[in-house]
């Protein structure tokens, strides 16, 4: 497994718990295709299969608007709020930034 899909598997770990946690039912979709990533990554398909088929997916979880961008978890403490939802923006970006950067 290369270090860039090994890299992709553990923020897509890290943000698919992160969203199960959190989930206000509206992430049904984003943390399946999440899990598909996962398969993709333990399949036999080929390294640029692989990355090619989860470019895709992610292009779909960010969309311009309903994506996983606009995933933020609302508590009434600012401090416990940030501390929620920093972790996520971190992971959305780290992901993105795997995936869609060469």
């Amino acid at each position: 497994m290369s270090i860039k899909i090994y890299s992709i598997e553990l923020v897509v770990k890290q943000l698919k718990s992160m969203l199960t946690k959190y989930d206000n039912g509206l992430m049904t979709y984003q943390i399946s295709q999440l899990k598909e990533i996962r398969r993709i990554i333990h399949s036999n398909d080929s390294k640029e299969t692989k990355e090619h088929k989860i470019r895709n997916i992610v292009e779909s979880l960010y969309p311009s608007s309903g994506g996983l961008t606009d995933f933020h978890v609302w508590v009434e403490d600012e401090k416990e709020r940030i501390r929620i939802n920093k972790p996520i923006s971190e992971l959305n970006d780290r992901l993105w930034e795997l995936v869609m950067t060469n």
